[in-house]
């Protein structure tokens, strides 16, 4: 939908002010700085994820013991237990609530940044649901529903995007990161959306049949629509629970097509 889409690339350019706003506000306090630059994203991601989600931050649990590094922004699905103290801060998150974890790295140009992202959304991929959303929704495999979706957000890449894809790539590569227990995907605001293809099932786009391998890491090149590919990509994730009808953004916000996909995976 063209409207929709204007007013996302709207919104693109909005957060560009607001994360630059950011350093200015909260000048000699990297903190500080770090919480303005939270409360954008998570101002954002709850028009797409009203009432009754919920949007926090936090360190998630599983019923097996494991628990996740503090996340920036983290989605409650409905049926998440109101475990809040008196201020509204959650006290506990629970992986069997959680819709999705996004974590935000401003400028993944540095390395250090990206690896440091990447580390936290290992302890997130590390947490399993006992009772996963059995009914998929658009190629979802059963195995990944098990999981707490992980997303990293950033403003910046590399000049060339695809050095950062392939650093992404070899960062799981040289851990020998099993597919499922490594991020959903990585956004660049304005630039695209590195994507995490774990089935064959998932890759949607017209080339799939000149691609011997739609497996592994692409780079979809959304340009100045990638909050609409953000939004999109987060709403067809494995959510916490099952869903008697369809969303309503999918529909309007699918796109007839991106400028360019290349595989980044080796």
């Amino acid at each position: 939908m063209d409207d929709l889409y204007q007013l996302l690339r709207e919104d693109g350019v909005e957060l560009e002010s607001k994360f630059r706003k950011a350093s200015i506000e909260g000048r000699g306090t990297s903190q500080e700085i770090a919480d303005f630059r939270e409360h954008a994203i998570q101002e954002f991601i709850e028009r797409f994820f009203p009432y009754p989600h919920r949007i926090t931050k936090g360190k998630i649990r599983d019923s097996f013991g494991s628990m996740s590094d503090s996340i920036d922004c983290v989605v409650c699905n409905p049926n998440h237990p109101y475990t809040v103290d008196s201020r509204g801060k959650f006290r506990l998150l629970l992986a069997e609530g959680i819709d999705a974890a996004v974590e935000i790295k401003p400028d993944i140009a540095s390395s250090a940044e990206l690896i440091r992202g990447l580390e936290q959304g290992l302890t997130v991929k590390q947490l399993k649901r006992a009772n996963p959303p059995t009914l998929m929704r658009g190629g979802w495999e059963y195995d990944r529903a098990f999981r707490v979706p992980f997303v990293m957000f950033a403003m910046r890449c590399k000049a060339d995007p695809i050095a950062t894809g392939r650093e992404i790539a070899a960062f799981y590569g040289e851990r020998q990161t099993e597919m499922l227990q490594q991020a959903d995907f990585v956004v660049v605001n304005g630039v695209g959306i590195f994507m995490n293809f774990t089935s064959e099932s998932l890759y949607c786009w017209g080339n799939a049949e000149t691609l011997p391998n739609r497996t592994g890491w692409f780079f979809e090149q959304w340009a100045e629509n990638t909050l609409a590919g953000f939004v999109w990509r987060l709403q067809l994730l494995a959510h916490a629970s099952i869903k008697m009808q369809d969303d309503v953004l999918p529909r309007y916000l699918a796109p007839k097509a991106i400028r360019s996909v290349v595989r980044v995976s080796p």
